[in-house]
């Protein structure tokens, strides 16, 4: 079960620094999400646990690779676990899982070489989205079935002016 952060907004902290750090230091996972009032969340911890949850990420996927690189079983064995991790895996065709894993583990190695794990999440955003398709029947009938007729020309898109 994944427990959440401690909460407080941005202004908390403003005003009582310390209060709120001790609230963060004394939570479970050792951080605290910061409410903004016209602007996204922030989420405060300390440089350890950042380092560790990277540490993390950086060995998982490294375990990985070296499993998927030594035994050609590896990447099967990975690919029917993987819906234990990812439950919406169910509804994509058994390559697209395939596909799925080495793209995850490809972008986690990356991610974790450029010290942005959050370049992941797109990864599985993506791929949820694809499992979305392939769960409904019409859309992914509407979305595959070749256009009846020539819409014509596309128009170029508007370049930007600077």
């Amino acid at each position: 079960m994944t427990t959440m952060p401690a909460e407080a907004n941005f202004s908390e902290l403003i005003q009582k620094p310390k209060d709120t750090v001790a609230r963060m230091q004394g939570s479970t996972r050792r951080a605290i999400r910061l409410h903004r009032r016209d602007d996204e969340d922030l989420y405060l911890t300390t440089a350890a646990q950042a380092d560790e949850a990277v540490q993390v990420v950086d060995s998982t996927t490294r375990l990985f690779v070296a499993m998927m690189k030594s035994d050609p079983q590896a990447v099967k064995i990975l690919t029917h676990v993987f819906p234990d991790a990812f439950p919406w895996v169910r509804f994509l065709p058994d390559e697209a899982v395939r596909e799925f894993l080495v793209e995850f583990v490809e972008t986690a190695r990356a991610a974790v070489d450029l010290d942005n794990v959050s370049l992941l999440a797109p990864v599985i955003a993506a791929w949820k989205s694809t499992a979305l398709i392939h769960a409904d029947r019409d859309l992914h009938r509407e979305l595959t079935t070749p256009a009846s007729e020539d819409l014509g020309p596309v128009e170029p898109p508007e370049v930007p002016s600077e």
